[in-house]
């Protein structure tokens, strides 16, 4: 794997695990970070804020199966599933989906997240 495919690697491990400080150091100051059609949040700490709400009151992401990784100078993308547990019932749930972390120094100075959260919310 290159450097960057190593790095939002690490990423992910350190949501999975909910490492918010080891997260940190894979990401740039001003980090812009979007899932979706949300509103984006600007920064490490606003990246760890929303993803440990996330985590503590809704679905913890437990894993993922990588259909495939693009490896480009300066951008990384990743199709996979990502699964989940919904917190207010302990659901299992497969959330495709596709990041795309574009990189500066070999830190995620953008983070796109493109899946279908609607299973999150359902009955």
């Amino acid at each position: 794997m290159s450097p960057q495919v190593d790095t939002a690697a690490n990423v992910a491990n350190s949501v999975i695990n909910g490492q918010w400080e080891e997260l940190k150091q894979y990401l740039t100051d001003d980090i812009f970070y979007k899932v979706g059609s949300g509103e984006p949040v600007y920064g490490k700490q606003a990246v760890v804020d929303f993803l440990s709400n996330m985590v503590s009151t809704t679905a913890k992401f437990q894993s993922h199966n990588v259909r495939k990784i693009w490896d480009e100078p300066g951008i990384v993308a990743i199709e996979m599933d990502a699964n989940y547990v919904r917190l207010r019932d302990q659901k299992k749930l497969k959330i495709a989906c596709c990041d795309i972390y574009r990189m500066r120094d070999n830190k995620v100075s953008e983070w796109r997240v493109y899946a279908d959260m609607a299973p999150f919310f359902e009955d």
